[in-house]
């Protein structure tokens, strides 16, 4: 074997390979064997079927494709190591020539390579870690919250308070740059439509509206949606939400006692009395927080590295991604029982322009990110080992009160839920050795952009 770099060309590597003539008829030797082990033709046994049957039955250039493919994979494996090349895909195979047996076989064979990421100088680099410190009032929310989900719910003949239950008809409009506005979610059975106010995300622009109304009143609260809002179909929007209140429900709390902890913690639980209530709510609470911190600086971190790295994302993989983000897309329209043209008014000329930018800025940052993270753990030679996951079984069995064996069962036999979590913890292995590489200053709260310019 013989190769040459022809050139390269931003992520395309294109190398030209000379197989000796020896190499090609072996492989060819090989191929005919093969396919006369596998096929029937009446009136030749197996293994036995002549040449000339065969290439009458597949054709000659089938059959040189079925020699070159047997040779490939040793040839790719040796042009890699000797070129030091980190593919991205299998490459593409072009035969220059006319191949003759018993002459050189001349190819040219381009492969998609990943881009050349310049990554900055991590060691030094200043990040902040909140500290937060679980206090009385903290624990107190936490219980009443806890109470809250063994809550009995009654009728309240009242306006409506801070921890009240809403049933109301909803519906929902998004208001349009010229001040129009188009109904999104007419709800088909509107007065299933329930608010919980004891819920912390309820949106304060809701929940200042609904509080003081009675039954029977109506209520409107106008907001901006986020970009990155799980439902598309609002995400990036300014709402209005037209609600009509049609009942009313308080909860009931439950008492503090025995029977309470063991609906709770279960019928073995060890924890008698309101003292021990808290301090079990209190550690649980610190476990919490501790790993919404570590996420938090976890995320913020690899933001950090990706945002002042430098890589030329090749547009073939921002197409190829952007493609199977629309499939998600698609999905997650199904699922909700509409359609993408629905979710992005696709049947205008602005929309669908839109939706195609959107659609490559998520896949250009999904790539960069992919790329950034890869070149992290190069750097670093960062491996998910499988003492990694055994971990991360032994932990979740633990949070769950289970066997460990029950949760790697459950991965090993759900395939892509396993991707996923493996994924998940090769990118915590990554950020957790930037993280270790940097500076931590401990902080009450985030200092603002502005703050940190001023510095």
């Amino acid at each position: 074997m013989k190769t040459e770099l022809l050139g390269q060309e931003k992520n395309i590597v294109k190398i030209k390979l000379d197989i000796e003539a020896s190499e090609f008829t072996k492989a060819l030797n090989k191929a005919l064997n093969d396919l006369s082990q596998q096929v029937n033709i009446p009136g030749f046994r197996k293994g036995k079927t002549p040449r000339k049957i065969l290439e009458m039955r597949f054709g000659k250039e089938a059959i040189y494709n079925e020699a070159l493919e047997k040779l490939m994979p040793d040839q790719i494996k040796q042009m890699v190591d000797d070129y030091d090349l980190e593919p991205l895909d299998s490459p593409t195979l072009e035969v220059k020539d006319r191949i003759v047996e018993g002459q050189p076989v001349v190819c040219e064979l381009t492969f998609e390579v990943r881009p050349e990421v310049e990554l900055p100088e991590i060691d030094g680099m200043e990040i902040e870690k909140v500290i937060s410190d679980v206090d009385d009032e903290a624990v107190d929310k936490f219980a009443k919250r806890v109470r809250v989900q063994l809550a009995k719910v009654q009728p309240a003949d009242r306006p409506i308070k801070d921890e009240d239950v809403i049933k109301l008809n909803l519906t929902i409009r998004t208001i349009n740059q010229d001040g129009t506005e188009t109904e999104e979610q007419p709800k088909p059975n509107p007065s299933e439509e329930r608010i919980d106010l004891t819920d912390t995300t309820i949106r304060q622009a809701v929940r200042e509206a609904l509080i003081g109304k009675s039954k029977g009143d109506e209520a409107e609260a106008v907001f901006d949606v986020e970009e990155n809002h799980s439902d598309k179909a609002l995400a990036g929007k300014r709402v209005k939400y037209m609600m009509k209140i049609e009942d009313i429900a308080e909860y009931v709390l439950p008492e503090l006692n025995e029977d309470f902890y063991k609906d709770v913690f279960g019928p073995n639980t060890d924890i008698k009395d309101e003292e021990a209530f808290r301090a079990r709510l209190r550690k649980d609470l610190e476990a919490q927080v501790a790993e919404e911190t570590l996420n938090d600086i976890r995320s913020r971190a690899a933001d950090m590295v990706i945002s002042q790295a430098k890589v030329e994302v090749p547009e073939n993989l921002i197409a190829r991604q952007a493609h199977s983000i629309r499939h998600e897309d698609e999905h997650w329209a199904q699922d909700n029982n509409i359609t993408l043209n629905d979710a992005y008014a696709l049947d205008t000329e602005e929309g669908r322009k839109g939706y195609e930018n959107l659609l490559k800025t998520r896949a250009e940052n999904s790539v960069k990110n992919v790329l950034v993270m890869d070149a992290v753990a190069k750097k670093f030679d960062i491996h998910l080992e499988q003492k990694d996951l055994e971990d991360e079984f032994e932990r979740r069995a633990k949070s769950l009160n289970v066997s460990k064996g029950f949760i790697a069962k459950y991965f090993y036999e759900n395939q892509q839920q396993l991707d996923r979590l493996t994924d998940q913890l090769r990118w915590d292995k990554i950020a957790d050795t930037i993280i270790s590489h940097m500076n931590v200053k401990e902080v009450k709260e985030l200092s603002k952009p502005e703050e940190k310019q001023g510095e």
